[in-house]
């Protein structure tokens, strides 16, 4: 672990780059450090309260339960780093780069994130209540149980994202984009907002439980004609390579799990991923056994269309 002096030292010296250097729990409150280089460095639960970190590089960046309270962040790459439970109350986020970023429980409460960049990030329980996300880019990015009460949303592109169980209340509205973003029953919305006219998606009626058990079913099938050792390696080599399809673990007695809450619904993306796992396990199969498909029942295999398996089996 660098030592708070050795560090400063080093920095004052001219020093930039501090790539995955173990920074946990250090100190560095109110200094200044723009254009610096802390790829892939462990900031975790460090206090960076009013850091200037302008145009710094903090890709890769652990900083986990981290405290930036009024950091500067203006241009800042923080693309595949993990925020989750920071601190970034009052943070002025301008033009950040968030790209794949975990934000999962991240306080972003007053914040300005105007012209940033989060597409594709997990902004899972983050609190960005009264927050200036004018001109920024949620792109695909998962919102679920987020707070977004108050927040400003000129422009604001989220296109794709996931808004389930999400809080926009009092939000403020001018060409915000909300094509193809997904919601549902307790999605919290102004009462004139109307989703569809948005061109929003309302979320699919199907739970992971649901998919859990079409899953064991074909296995049940699978291990039926083929063998338990036989189906459980053609359902470890048919998954797709997708982070969500990596929470589903298959125990050495051939039942599949998965780890995180089983009555949350599917969004779009996940249906796809699930399909394409269950679209490649019967291919692997009906290599083995000719018309695979036609030994499944239909109505235990929950979103996944008949005619689609059709066509494998043709």
């Amino acid at each position: 672990m660098l030592k708070l002096s050795d560090f400063l030292y080093q920095y004052n010296s001219g020093e930039r780059s501090f790539c995955k250097q173990n920074l946990s729990r250090i100190n560095l409150q109110g200094i200044s450090l723009a254009n610096i280089d802390l790829s892939g460095a462990d900031l975790s639960c460090a206090n960076l309260i009013g850091v200037d970190l302008t145009e710094a590089n903090l890709k890769k960046c652990f900083l986990k339960g981290a405290n930036l309270k009024g950091c500067n962040l203006t241009g800042a790459i923080l693309d595949h780093a993990n925020l989750s439970n920071a601190n970034l109350n009052y943070g002025v986020l301008t033009k950040a780069h968030f790209k794949n970023t975990n934000l999962e429980h991240a306080h972003m409460t007053n914040a300005d994130l105007s012209g940033a960049y989060l597409a594709g990030a997990n902004l899972t329980r983050v609190s960005l209540n009264n927050s200036d996300l004018s001109y920024a880019n949620l792109r695909k990015s998962n919102l679920t149980h987020g707070f977004l009460t108050g927040s400003v949303l000129t422009e604001t592109n989220f296109q794709e994202a996931i808004l389930h169980n999400a809080s926009l209340i009092g939000v403020k509205l001018k060409k915000t984009s909300f094509k193809d973003a997904e919601y549902n029953d307790r999605t919290l919305f102004d009462i004139d907002f109307r989703p569809r006219e948005h061109r929003m998606k309302q979320t699919l009626n199907i739970t992971i439980v649901q998919i859990v058990n079409s899953l064991n079913y074909l296995n049940k099938v699978g291990s039926h004609y083929l063998g338990k050792t036989i189906s459980i390696r053609y359902l470890e080599t048919s998954r797709p390579d997708c982070d969500w399809i990596k929470n589903f673990e298959i125990t050495s007695r051939g039942l599949i799990n998965f780890r995180g809450s089983l009555i949350e619904s599917l969004n779009y993306f996940e249906l796809k991923w699930y399909q394409q796992w269950i679209e490649n396990y019967i291919k692997n199969c009906s290599t083995m056994i000719k018309g695979f498909v036609t030994l499944i029942e239909q109505e235990k295999v929950f979103g996944y269309q008949i005619y689609t398996m059709n066509s494998i089996a043709s």
